[in-house]
């Protein structure tokens, strides 16, 4: 996975950039709140980014902020939620104002965003709830055992127990556990497979 590009800022627009590195052009789609943070052309820029992989497409998605780039890998885990969609979410609401909406169950918010409809927004709300309202309470967890990096690993762990068929539940325990087992220069891998111990 490229999971970030840094070199010439070569053209801007509201839904895309392209960037050169090393004399090759990257073309990276952005959601809307990523363009308005961006530097003039011309000058160096580093973007966080997301490879989407299709049989027919490889497509790379940037984003300034790693929330939301997070919020963009959690929002195609959703049924009939794409690329194209994930970006119009981000763009048309500030990341802690969709968590906000997902964890009290403001579909009409959500509803807001161009693109989203009241159904979509009811599942938004149903297929997110438990993974917004977890995470947080891991990352605390990591906090005490001052886990490097924990934000970025505990998200790619419990994204890979959930992938292995967990519950959100059963991973939130697992991850709990296996943080007071760890050391807090421990890789991601090390915490995956302390985790897996308590699945």
């Amino acid at each position: 996975m490229i999971a970030y590009l840094k070199g010439q800022l070569i053209k801007s627009a509201p839904d895309h950039v392209v960037i050169e590195v090393n004399g090759i052009g990257y073309r990276v789609f952005i959601p809307l709140s990523s363009y308005e943070n961006l530097p003039p052309p011309g000058e160096e820029m580093s973007i966080l980014t997301y490879l989407h992989v299709r049989e027919d497409e490889l497509s790379l998605y940037g984003f300034i902020a790693e929330e939301e780039r997070q919020l963009f890998k959690m929002l195609l885990g959703v049924s009939k939620i794409g690329p194209k969609v994930a970006l119009a979410i981000l763009g048309g609401i500030p990341v802690s104002s969709f968590k906000h909406a997902i964890v009290s169950g403001d579909a009409r918010l959500l509803s807001t965003i161009h693109g989203i409809g009241q159904k979509t927004a009811e599942r938004l709300i149903v297929e997110l709830k438990d993974k917004i309202t977890l995470i947080p309470r891991l990352q605390e967890e990591a906090a005490r055992v001052r886990l490097v990096e924990g934000d970025k690993k505990i998200s790619d762990v419990l994204e890979a127990l959930i992938s292995l068929g967990c519950s959100h539940a059963k991973a939130h325990r697992a991850i709990k556990k296996a943080l007071g087992n760890i050391e807090p220069e421990s890789s991601t891998e090390e915490l995956l497979k302390e985790s897996l111990k308590y699945i």
